[in-house]
């Protein structure tokens, strides 16, 4: 049987119910073979932002656009001038020169200037790639209890401890394995969330009582602010994400990504939640209103 740990405790029976929240489990080859949390359960923090990024840099054309203009001319047993401005015919022999002389900004910058001409470079945006996505998520955690305050500090050791690596021999570390995070809606992913792939955890922090230094009877603290900080394994293309679509339908995230939640109770599963039905959004609205009113202890 999986062991599933939920913080707040009420978040179990309250996600069977339709409460959107989030889940975290270990995936990839260098999971271990049992671990001491099989899934984890929070509060969606308020304020979580995603964002996406891609790489350009700008690339000067204009050296290319002119070497090709000379070399038709001279193919065609044309002047190697030939259809160009007086504009042009300048700072071409000025480009001339200054390979020629490696003489760069001084006297045929000067010469251009006389002129009143520039070398026009064409500057155009060449595309590099794409970022690796970062996620951050800061959880309050606030127990009314001390047995939700040991779940609290069991869910802070899991992540701390499997952020690091394993000693392999000597000189060898093994990888940490991947988190798997998921959106979830009772049991299925939440289509209106973000989906993330697997992600390496960059950053554990945890800020014990950051309101008053009170503990339970046994030494447990009242309260924690817990924060970690993702980043996707691996860059993306569109097909990592969206299904092929076709022309007048939205954009649909594609979640046969592998590595998947196991499909059972709590568990969350890979295929998306359907749209909200008008019986449903009443629940929903209600839904909202009592996690608003849980942030103080869980979100």
């Amino acid at each position: 049987m999986a062991n599933i740990v939920t913080f707040p405790s009420t978040l179990r029976n309250e996600a069977d119910q339709g409460m959107p929240h989030i889940g975290f489990s270990l995936t990839g080859k260098h999971k271990p073979a049992s671990t001491e949390i099989d899934r984890i359960h929070l509060f969606i923090p308020a304020g979580f932002q995603v964002k996406d990024g891609a790489g350009y840099t700008g690339i000067d054309l204009g050296s290319l656009t002119a070497a090709k203009a000379v070399k038709a001319n001279i193919d065609s047993q044309k002047d190697a001038l030939a259809g160009m401005t007086t504009g042009d015919a300048t700072v071409m022999s000025l480009k001339a020169i200054e390979g020629i002389t490696g003489d760069v900004g001084g006297t045929t910058a000067a010469a251009a200037m006389e002129q009143g001409v520039a070398f026009n470079p064409q500057t155009a945006l060449a595309f590099e790639g794409v970022q690796l996505r970062e996620f951050e998520f800061t959880f309050k955690m606030v127990p009314e209890s001390k047995e939700e305050a040991e779940d609290s500090r069991r869910i802070e050791n899991f992540f701390r401890k499997y952020l690091y690596p394993e000693r392999e021999g000597l000189f060898t570390l093994k990888y940490p394995p991947k988190f798997k995070i998921q959106f979830f809606i009772g049991e299925e992913e939440n289509i209106h969330m973000p989906m993330i792939h697997d992600c390496y955890l960059t950053s554990v922090s945890a800020n014990l009582n950051p309101e008053g230094n009170s503990f339970f009877i046994g030494g447990q603290p009242t309260a924690m602010e817990l924060s970690l900080s993702f980043s996707e394994a691996k860059q993306l293309t569109r097909k990592d994400l969206y299904l092929d679509s076709t022309s007048g339908t939205d954009p649909q995230y594609d979640y046969t990504r592998p590595g998947s939640f196991p499909t059972e109770a709590s568990a969350g599963k890979s295929t998306p939640a359907k749209s909200t039905t008008n019986s449903q959004k009443g629940r929903s609205e209600q839904v909202k209103k009592e996690q608003l009113a849980k942030v103080g202890r869980g979100g």
